[in-house]
């Protein structure tokens, strides 16, 4: 983790933690943790949100950390975009239904020494094929490698497919499956190869 983001993350969580909030660390910070670490300047936390009482969350993130982050864009009732500690933090409030699991089914972890709830390798995998950025592919990538034989394949394919029948974009289940297919022959032919 950037050297940077360390505070901003600390005081984040604090603020949850001291609300009773149930939260999971997304974006960039879980892609370094399950993946290949790669470069981020912000951090992106989806938060759970008693009785779905958005107002009351978004005023005790707000009373905490009044500056926004974007003040040019329009604000969005599901986001609380704060500057903390000189970094932008995006607080997301988790919407009934999946978007639950990411918090529920997060993992404790250490990041940079902060043990914090992070979001489950096979849900990052699935809010990156759905958000499907150039990027959030190469990503993907990263965690099927560097998490093979231990993701529960089962459970990305089903919420996948959910996504891909209820967005009407088929794209998105077949071109994970033939990124996981490609990752798991290649690691399958590496380890068959016979010694020097």
């Amino acid at each position: 983790m950037q050297k940077q983001l360390r505070p901003a993350l600390r005081k984040a969580i604090a603020l949850l933690e001291r609300h009773g909030y149930r939260y999971a660390v997304i974006g960039g910070l879980a892609v370094s943790h399950w993946g290949q670490t790669r470069a981020t300047y912000n951090v992106d936390i989806k938060v759970l949100v008693p009785d779905t009482d958005y107002p009351a969350a978004r005023a005790a993130i707000r009373s905490a950390f009044p500056q926004r982050a974007r003040p040019h864009v329009p604000d969005n009732p599901l986001i609380v975009d704060a500057k903390v500690a000189g970094v932008s933090v995006d607080f997301l409030l988790a919407v009934p239904g999946y978007e639950e699991n990411i918090v529920t089914r997060a993992v404790r972890g250490d990041l940079d020494g902060l043990e914090v709830w992070i979001c489950s390798p096979e849900d990052l995998v699935i809010q990156k094929a759905v958000a499907g950025r150039v990027q959030d592919w190469q990503d993907i990538e990263g965690i099927l490698i560097e998490q093979h034989g231990r993701l529960d394949l089962a459970y990305v394919a089903d919420w996948l497919q959910q996504f891909a029948a209820a967005l009407e974009q088929p794209e998105i289940l077949s071109r994970y499956q033939s990124i996981q297919e490609r990752i798991s022959a290649t690691i399958a032919s590496v380890n068959h190869e016979p010694g020097w």
